[in-house]
């Protein structure tokens, strides 16, 4: 090789640099210069974008509205946020927006700034989104305000004299082929469950250590494969959406592809094991959960078990107002140990060290520890209408993880400690 082919120590490196216009006094300034300024404050923001990773920063909670008596159409409702596409675009929603998931000439949408727009402009009439799964994301969008006052560009103005570009959002629903959950049956009460672990991937299960040297990125397989029907690289994705028919809503789990900010995982032998998408991902698996088991319990669902409904759960996970019998009928069929005590400061460690297990196979017999939190008991003993009275819960937790209930009577009360040998 010759010398040209190597780079100098402190030789300037400009390929790929941001370029921006050098001002100086009697420049003659035109409207290139000006945009070419806005290009490069634009790539730095989409560089500190990249450097943060992509997701959700904070809000952009989807949630089902209400049925109206008067629109027997589906509609939702996004709370303010901000998120960060993949490709370090800032996203922002600056007030609560309500949103019918159905609208008449989509097209006229798509021109003027309205939140919501489909991927594919649709020739006009009526549009209600069909029966099937859909993928609600945030995307960028950009309107045009006002115009500017102009010289020489005739009497009747030209379609450069706007005055002002908005970079704004929109929101789009992209259908996500049946092919990708074909394996699923949408009747099936472990649908949803399922749905979420096609999302998070094989990375969240046991098996994913067994091939640790080959390596390989952790990924988010459906969203990852919905590249190819309309996802882009500048578009966060919300949630998923289920309709059955023309405008029931029957599914919204927005935790099965909600994630917080995170750089993406590298590919290589063991990098998968200290990248932080994986505990990313493990804050979205307990969310889901704790989500999807409110609304289970909420509705009163009748037969509520983890078997049927999750065939996979989180390493650990919270059973709020649930007394240990009615976890052990949850838990039907599994190998459960305790309720053990713990005490109230290991409780936020469990949860957190959790974040990195593998997921737990309900229809497997590993051993699942219930634990009751010592000072939630005690506190719990106050009178009914005590406001300071704290809601009851329990915890489980995957025997993967060290196990916390060891007696240690300094602790508690005699009849809040372990004995040993206690819990089975």
């Amino acid at each position: 090789m010759s010398d040209g082919d190597f780079l100098a120590l402190e030789q300037p490196v400009s390929d790929g640099g941001i370029e921006s216009v050098n001002f100086f006094n009697g420049r003659l300034l035109t409207g290139g210069d000006m945009q070419r300024e806005q290009r490069a404050r634009r790539g730095s923001e989409a560089r500190l974008g990249e450097a943060l990773g992509d997701g959700i920063a904070f809000g952009l909670d989807v949630s089902a509205l209400p049925p109206d008596a008067d629109d027997s159409l589906a509609s939702i409702k996004i709370q303010p946020g901000l998120a960060i596409s993949r490709t370090g675009q800032l996203l922002r929603l600056t007030q609560p927006e309500r949103i019918r998931l159905s609208r008449t000439d989509s097209t006229s949408y798509a021109t003027g700034g309205c939140a919501f727009d489909d991927c594919v402009p649709l020739a006009g009439g009526t549009y209600v989104a069909g029966e099937g799964l859909y993928l609600l994301t945030i995307a960028p969008a950009e309107t045009a305000a006002g115009r500017a006052p102009s010289n020489g560009l005739g009497a009747t103005g030209a379609p450069c004299d706007i005055d002002r570009r908005i970079d704004g959002v929109r929101f789009r629903l992209l259908e996500v082929p049946s092919s990708l959950y074909a394996d699923l049956t949408v009747t099936d009460p472990g649908f949803r469950n399922g749905l979420a672990y096609k999302c998070f991937g094989p990375g969240v299960l046991v098996d994913w250590a067994t091939a640790l040297v080959a390596g390989g990125a952790r990924t988010d397989p459906l969203l990852d494969k919905m590249a190819n029907y309309g996802f882009s690289q500048q578009e966060v994705a919300l949630a998923l959406i289920g309709f059955k028919g023309a405008a029931e809503l029957t599914l919204l789990d927005s935790w099965a592809v909600r994630r917080p900010l995170s750089l993406p995982d590298s590919p290589g032998a063991f990098h998968g094991a200290t990248a932080p998408y994986r505990i990313v991902t493990g804050r979205a698996m307990l969310a889901q959960f704790q989500a999807h088991f409110n609304e289970l319990r909420s509705a009163n669902t009748p037969a509520l078990k983890a078997r049927t409904h999750f065939p996979h759960l989180p390493p650990v996970g919270i059973l709020p107002r649930m007394t240990a019998d009615q976890a052990k009928d949850f838990f039907g069929g599994m190998t459960i140990r305790g309720p053990v005590h713990i005490n109230s400061a290991t409780v936020e460690q469990l949860i957190r060290e959790s974040l990195a297990f593998p997921a737990i196979r309900s229809a497997s017999n590993e051993i699942v520890w219930l634990y009751a939190v010592a000072e939630n008991l005690i506190a719990g003993a106050k009178a009914a209408a005590d406001p300071a009275k704290p809601d009851p819960y329990l915890l489980f937790a995957s025997a993967n993880i060290a196990f916390r209930g060891d007696a240690r009577f300094n602790l508690h009360r005699w009849n809040y400690a372990n004995y040993a040998l206690g819990g089975g």
